[in-house]
């Protein structure tokens, strides 16, 4: 039962491909910026307005194909701007095409510095492919903020 959870999650998150983006790409230092705006959101606008804002399709935090998700220290999706069906579900077990656990990477990664760029393999949703994607994540609390980007 459990499996076939993480496979649903799976799927959930590699299927998801949006159509309606432009052709603009954000880019690294925009990712951070955006994370950073939206780590700041958070600790002034508290947790239901902010997770409200970040997944309005258009609100301030869509910038490009950027979106914010926020997640715990458990991997449990508190937001998501792309794909807001993912809110309450938990990846924490969910490895990457490489083998990797990307949320574990990005939760040490995080604990350790309180913000931190990781890189994983991601389907990436303007392309349907598999693609490199780096993420920086800045803690808030009992939460890691992230935007990331595709290579």
């Amino acid at each position: 039962m459990k499996y076939l959870k993480l496979i649903t999650i799976a799927f959930s998150l590699f299927s998801f491909i949006s159509t309606g983006w432009a052709e603009d790409r954000g880019t690294r230092e925009e990712a951070k910026q955006l994370a950073l705006e939206a780590a700041s959101f958070l600790s002034k606008m508290g947790e239901e307005k902010a997770f409200s804002e970040f997944q309005n399709p258009e609100g301030i935090f869509r910038k490009k194909d950027l979106y914010v998700f926020v997640q715990d220290f458990k991997c449990n999706f508190f937001a998501h701007g792309l794909n807001p069906k993912l809110v309450g579900k938990n990846i924490w077990n969910l490895k990457n095409p490489n083998g990797r656990f990307a949320c574990q990477d990005i939760v040490h990664a995080t604990q350790k510095d309180g913000q931190a760029w990781t890189d994983y393999i991601f389907q990436d949703p303007h392309t349907g492919k598999l693609a490199e994607k780096t993420t920086f994540s800045i803690e808030v609390g009992h939460y890691i903020v992230m935007v990331g980007v595709y290579k």
